[in-house]
């Protein structure tokens, strides 16, 4: 009877593992951002401490801001971003926050980067993201070949990634 139970169990869990993958596998394949001509992950980081505060926490605050985007083929995007401020020198004010909104951008070239906080991209073509929201959450320009990017100044240090 023990062995009996036991088998039950094994084909109950077998039975709900394949339902969970086949409910779940179609819902991720009609993703409209699986379409993406690039994903781009990033965060920027100011860190410090009122004994040692870094130049950057005097010009926008000790915290950070990560989020992703999805650079659509149609010259739109999706943004998710968080940003979280620490009390400290320079003010800004404490807590997390997320913005969520639909963009748009453009693919530029320049021999330089067109902001002093964006990292070189090998090709010297840039994305830049030209929408109100986009200024409002202060997205600078990024690369846009795909790869691993790190950026630091002023004691700030920026990741990006840009993948196909």
């Amino acid at each position: 009877m023990k062995r009996f139970k036991l088998m039950a169990s094994a084909v109950a869990a077998v039975a709900a593992t394949a339902a969970i993958f086949t409910v779940a596998a179609p819902a991720q394949a009609s993703s409209g951002y699986s379409h993406a001509q690039l994903q781009v992950t990033f965060s920027l980081n100011c860190n410090g401490s009122a004994a040692n505060p870094a130049p950057c926490s005097q010009i926008f605050g000790l915290g950070g801001l990560w989020g992703w985007i999805a650079v659509m083929p149609d010259g739109t995007t999706n943004v998710q971003a968080t940003d979280c401020g620490h009390s400290g020198p320079g003010g800004g004010g404490a807590g997390a926050g997320h913005i969520g909104f639909d963009g748009t951008w453009m693919e530029i070239s320049s021999p330089l980067p067109p902001s002093p906080i964006t990292p070189v991209d090998p090709n010297g073509k840039y994305l830049i993201f030209n929408d109100a929201t986009s200024g409002a959450v202060g997205l600078p320009p990024m690369p846009a070949t795909p790869g691993h990017y790190s950026i630091s100044f002023m004691g700030a240090k920026g990741q990006e990634t840009i993948a196909p």
